[in-house]
């Protein structure tokens, strides 16, 4: 059970691509398991930290690897709906602006580790909200793509990623105020 969270984020990170190819996908059928496979990698994502938390067997390792999957599913999967067609026009401004935000918090880690007087940043009530709010909006913009006749869906899915990039945006600051 030691390594388990670990596993869990490393399966996340290695999903991805197969993810990717399931939505690219024009089969009715392969793109509803890309609903599936998002469903299972983002519980990946819950079940991680919480197993981590409840064995009291967090890792450095760990600390650093969850941050960098988490960033990866989001900004991959912005990316392809982007590109694929499903976020158009106006729309396409909180999903660049996320991707900013969390190049940009790679970023501040990234110095942050490197500072002599390293210290840690605890994660955010609002960075998780946010991170529910992204993966939220990811699954009913998803969900909305592969079933076109929930189009309520998908609006609610629109809403939810422009409240995303808000929180994102907030926490990204919050961020970067805390470290300097």
């Amino acid at each position: 059970m030691s390594k388990l969270p670990n596993i869990l984020t490393i399966s996340r990170i290695l999903l991805l691509p197969v993810l990717i190819i399931l939505i690219f996908s024009d089969s009715h059928l392969i793109n509803f398991l890309s609903i599936v496979l998002f469903i299972v990698m983002s519980i990946t994502d819950y079940l991680d930290g919480l197993i981590a938390r409840k064995t009291k067997n967090t890792s450095n390792f760990g600390k650093m690897l969850d941050p960098i999957a988490d960033k990866l599913f989001v900004v991959l999967i912005l990316v392809t709906f982007i590109s694929d067609g499903m976020l158009l026009g106006i729309h396409l401004i909180p999903a660049y602006l996320i991707i900013a935000r969390e190049i940009f918090i790679s970023g501040l880690r990234e110095y942050a580790s490197s500072d002599v007087n390293k210290k840690e940043i605890p994660v955010s009530n609002l960075a998780k909200y946010k991170t529910a709010a992204q993966m939220g909006s990811l699954f009913l913009i998803l969900l909305a793509d592969v079933y076109s006749s929930l189009l309520l869906i998908n609006n609610f899915g629109i809403a939810l990623l422009w409240i995303a990039m808000i929180a994102s945006v907030y926490s990204g600051y919050q961020y970067y105020r805390n470290i300097f």
